[in-house]
């Protein structure tokens, strides 16, 4: 049989190599990165890596290949790994740990009990930008957006990110029975003063979004329970994980988002869902396809909408099966 020599032959040739070379890239590569926090039970571990081929550096949650690796790496370290990307979440195998690049914080090794789905808001003894007590359990009748920030993070895509899409919210949701919170993870610093300038900048209304400090002990022990960590870095003031939390008008946990670029629509319409509001189910389904694409692509996707993401996997899914196609036809006319 000869090989098929139409004019499809050659761009199609050229496609899935194109293809099998970019498979092969992804498929193993070296990740080197900081650990953010590991978490044995799941055999999982928060890595800022550092960029991977044409993939910048970011924040992710990876699988560990080895139950070992759980058990002997530890936050602060710096790690060396063969990444596998052919699994959800991507795999870290051989990993070889390195002398700790920093002293721990003690929100690594506070000894608290995790909050999960369902489980109530503790109470807090917490002051916002204002200096007024802030009890986060005493906010009940109301949903409530809570998430993670400090005022001195210079990178764009990180706390600025957060609370210009808090600032959108507090639009959104005008009105109704809701309330924002961003908690700082800088509590030594980010006193009510400083916080006051920077809900200025936002332009955060107190009465619908508080921005809270406290004690340091009691605010780092409360963002390690949404295992949210932070520690000090050089060049980035602090490195830490993400989380935006939603609890319901019970004071109930509802939604975990682990990712800095959720978009506003996607996190109104579910804040409206739980307060028995009116809600976009195109928008709830929107939220729900960003957090799979984070989880699988981490950060270099987040902001992007989700029901946008899908149509770009079908849209390659679709040319790939267009290049099988004149490859088999092909193959069928020269038989």
């Amino acid at each position: 049989m000869a090989f098929p020599r139409g004019r499809w032959f050659r761009p199609a040739a050229a496609a899935l190599l194109v293809l099998a070379a970019a498979t092969q890239a992804w498929a193993a590569d070296r990740l080197h990165g900081l650990v953010l926090q590991v978490d044995p039970a799941y055999a999982t571990a928060v890595v800022r890596h550092d960029p991977i081929g044409t993939m910048p550096g970011m924040t992710m949650t990876f699988k560990l290949a080895s139950p070992d690796a759980a058990h002997r790496i530890r936050a602060g370290e710096s790690i060396d790994a063969q990444l596998d990307m052919t699994t959800e979440p991507w795999t870290l195998r051989d990993v070889h740990e390195a002398v700790s690049v920093v002293e721990p914080p003690g929100a690594f090794t506070r000894q608290v009990s995790p909050l999960r789905l369902g489980d109530r808001l503790p109470v807090t003894h917490f002051i916002d930008q204002r200096g007024k007590p802030v009890d986060l359990a005493a906010l009940r009748g109301q949903v409530v957006v809570l998430s993670f920030v400090f005022t001195r993070c210079q990178d764009p895509r990180m706390c600025p990110l957060i609370s210009a899409d808090f600032r959108a919210l507090q639009e959104r949701l005008r009105g109704g029975p809701f309330h924002l919170v961003e908690v700082t993870l800088d509590p030594v610093y980010d006193r009510p003063p400083v916080l006051a300038a920077y809900a200025k900048t936002f332009g955060a209304d107190y009465k619908r979004w508080s921005l809270v400090t406290g004690n340091p002990n009691d605010v780092l022990d409360f963002a390690a329970r949404f295992s949210v960590t932070a520690f000090p870095d050089d060049h980035a003031g602090l490195i830490h994980t993400d989380r935006t939390v939603i609890a319901d008008k019970d004071g109930r946990i509802r939604e975990f988002i682990d990712e800095s670029g959720w978009l506003p629509d996607q996190v109104a319409s579910a804040a409206r869902s739980y307060a028995g509001e009116a809600a976009s189910p195109f928008a709830r389904f929107d939220l729900w396809l960003s957090e799979q694409a984070v989880a699988i692509c981490g950060n270099s996707v987040a902001g992007v909408s989700g029901i946008a993401d899908l149509a770009i996997v079908v849209v390659l899914f679709a040319l790939l099966g267009y290049v099988l196609f004149r490859l088999a036809r092909g193959f069928v006319r020269s038989a």
